[in-house]
């Protein structure tokens, strides 16, 4: 792994629901700001980009996540104390424990699937079904490869996971997982329509509409991510290869290569 000294970006502090995310890229010349005081030398080179995951006003401070957002609360608390000497208290982890008090999940002992279920069935914030996207995202691995010709289990696979979409819009909207999230979607909702167009071509009005939906969600979760950066898509075919690992592992499903927007 590389490693770099960034004096100014290391005095963000974190947040669990951050305002801000920190990525790498290089920066084209189109992107390049007029002005005094702005090395035009980074062009070509790779750099740390901070860039704003929603509107921030004026006065407000600017905070990242130290650790991934889908670390459960004990977890997310445990890594930032032995690695950064504190506990957090941010709205999220304050609303999560909040949340977690009032309806606590047990966990220990039960499968996957009844995780999920009592997740779902107890939610009372949209921070709890965040704070294990890890689970459902290894839940989506290993159901997946075992239902790909079932096309009403693949609509019930969109249907958990078109939640857990909307449940990082309001939280974490520009992770990693959120963006493999995404393709999967992408993906599944593609099968869905090259189907309906060989055996329902009836139904290719509403399969194609779902397409296009996570077509949208990919192209705005980029731009929030990467901002002018996203314009190219070569450049987010580079940059964005990481955020498929998140999901696509030798146990899971990584069926295709490099299929994007």
């Amino acid at each position: 792994r590389l490693l770099g000294v960034y004096p100014l970006s290391a005095m963000i502090n974190h947040s669990c629901s951050p305002n801000a995310v920190k990525v790498f890229g290089r920066i084209p010349s189109s992107c390049l700001p007029n002005g005094a005081g702005f090395d035009e030398d980074i062009q070509g080179r790779e750099v740390m980009i901070v860039h704003a995951n929603m509107a921030i006003a004026k006065g407000t401070e600017i905070m990242w996540s130290y650790i991934p957002p889908s670390n459960p609360l004990n977890e997310r608390r445990e890594a930032l104390l032995s690695k950064f000497g504190f506990k957090c208290n941010c709205s999220r982890c304050v609303q999560e424990e909040e949340a977690l008090n009032t309806n606590p999940l047990i966990t220990s002992g039960t499968s996957t699937w009844d995780t999920i279920q009592a997740i779902e069935q107890n939610l009372s914030s949209n921070e709890i079904r965040i704070s294990y996207a890890t689970l459902y995202l290894q839940y989506f691995n290993t159901t997946i490869p075992s239902i790909l010709h079932h096309n009403d289990k693949i609509n019930d696979i969109l249907k958990l996971a078109t939640r857990l979409h909307f449940s990082f819009l309001s939280c974490n909207n520009a992770c990693t997982e959120h963006l493999s999230l995404l393709h999967m979607c992408y993906e599944l909702a593609g099968m869905l329509h090259t189907h309906a167009m060989k055996h329902v071509p009836d139904d290719t009005t509403k399969t194609l509409s779902q397409v296009r939906f996570w077509t949208e969600q990919i192209k705005k979760t980029v731009m929030i991510r990467y901002g002018q950066l996203g314009e190219s898509l070569d450049n987010v075919r580079e940059i964005m290869k990481h955020s498929r690992l998140v999901l696509r592992t030798k146990e899971g499903w990584y069926s295709s290569n490099d299929k994007f927007i």
